[in-house]
């Protein structure tokens, strides 16, 4: 083979080395979003009050929220579920607040819950600036946003961290978060430098946390094997004052709730929500 061949043949090589790379991303990007599709609906879950409503999204399309308006003028929960489920389980762990008489407003993800769309990190970023700046009107009552608590779980986390640091709410709850999604692809897939490879879908919560202005509580299982505690550290580290890092030594990534994380969150809101009216 001759030394010209010879580069012809390197260069072949590294095209091909290189479509190969983008298709593989391609396919990658695509199975990030594992979501459940029941399609039951909030009276399943014994979910009494709450509703599902659609509204228009940033760039018009049709979305929907599980919805709860508060009694009297205690808070309301925007809410951002994690992946591998479906809004009726995701909202069902909020019961415990809206039995206290917090309302809710749970995103319902593009391409979960039996959803039709695309789910994409910018998708469900005008999403849920979308359910925000609709509130009041979704709630059919004015919820100013001195009642407005952000409340991310696991994947969640990311798109409540770029709404806090968009619009103003009076507190942020990170429920096992993560300083940047790639960094859980790295650490599935044994030390590969994902966040040198994912050019979208990275939600990069520690490049945006410094912008968030309300209290932020965080709260972590050291048992979680999904998203690493130190990985949340680096974000609450990065993070402003007033914050607050809670943590249960028997927790994992799915039983926060049972460690202490409902009673943990009351009392971080009844210091940080001066503006709120609980009931008992």
């Amino acid at each position: 083979m001759s030394f010209q061949n010879g580069l012809i043949l390197i260069g072949g090589l590294i095209v091909l080395a290189v479509i190969g790379g983008f298709v593989g991303m391609h396919f990658f990007y695509k199975s990030i979003y594992q979501f459940g599709q029941s399609t039951d609906g909030p009276e399943s879950y014994g979910l009494e009050g709450v509703q599902e409503v659609t509204f228009p999204s940033e760039d018009g399309t049709e979305i929907a929220a599980w919805i709860k308006p508060p009694q009297g003028k205690a808070p309301v929960i925007l809410y951002f579920m994690g992946n591998f489920t479906s809004i009726g389980p995701s909202v069902s762990r909020l019961k415990p607040f809206l039995e206290k008489g917090y309302g809710v407003a749970a995103l319902v993800y593009r391409g979960s819950s039996g959803k039709t769309g695309t789910p994409s990190e910018e998708a469900f970023a005008a999403d849920a600036r979308a359910l925000y700046d609709r509130l009041d009107k979704l709630m059919k009552v004015e919820i100013p946003e001195t009642r407005r608590i952000a409340h991310g779980y696991s994947l969640g986390t990311g798109i409540s961290i770029r709404l806090a640091a968009e619009r103003p709410v009076v507190a942020l709850t990170l429920e096992a978060a993560y300083a940047r999604f790639c960094d859980y692809f790295t650490d599935k897939y044994y030390g590969l430098p994902f966040c040198r490879l994912m050019t979208q879908e990275r939600y990069d919560s520690i490049d945006r946390i410094g912008a968030v202005k309300a209290p932020i509580l965080m709260l972590h299982g050291e048992q979680d094997d999904a998203i690493r505690i130190t990985s949340a550290r680096r974000l609450f580290d990065a993070a402003k004052e007033p914050k607050q890092f809670r943590t249960y030594t028997d927790g994992t990534h799915v039983n926060l709730a049972d460690q202490g994380l409902i009673e943990d969150s009351l009392a971080f809101y009844r210091v940080h929500v001066p503006d709120a009216k609980f009931t008992d």
